[in-house]
């Protein structure tokens, strides 16, 4: 007899890390993207909060960090909550890393000091101001 099929639902899941992530997400077939907060990520999966819309078996597409448009099925919503499971296996790493580095902030100009040459305040400290 052969072994009984292990469900889905009785494989282990990969290790979660809890972030705080800004992810677009649209669907499989287009349409506008969506902005959500992503929770919870793993190397095959996350969860997502702002999920009104979404719904249970949908395909959508994932842009967070440097990933772009990562295939991703919606496995369940709660309370504004969704759980997805990525196609593929990513690297937490690329998701939480920047894809655009910021210039370098322009240097301030260099203020000569010369002390004051106007006026009365130039002969302030002088030791021969009467």
């Amino acid at each position: 007899m052969g072994e009984p099929a292990i469900h889905e639902s009785q494989t282990p899941r990969k290790p979660r890390q809890q972030v705080l992530l800004g992810a677009e997400i649209c669907g499989f077939g287009g349409g506008a993207p969506t902005k959500h907060r992503i929770k919870d990520l793993s190397a095959s999966g996350a969860r997502i909060d702002r999920a009104d819309g979404l719904k249970p078996g949908a395909t959508v597409l994932v842009s967070v960090g440097v990933l772009k448009a990562v295939g991703a099925t919606v496995i369940w919503v709660k309370d504004d909550v969704a759980g997805l499971r990525f196609a593929e296996t990513i690297d937490p790493d690329a998701a939480r890393s920047k894809a655009i580095i910021a210039p370098a902030a322009p240097r301030p100009a260099t203020v000569v000091n010369r002390g004051v040459t106007a006026g009365w305040i130039k002969d302030l400290n002088s030791p021969y101001r009467r």
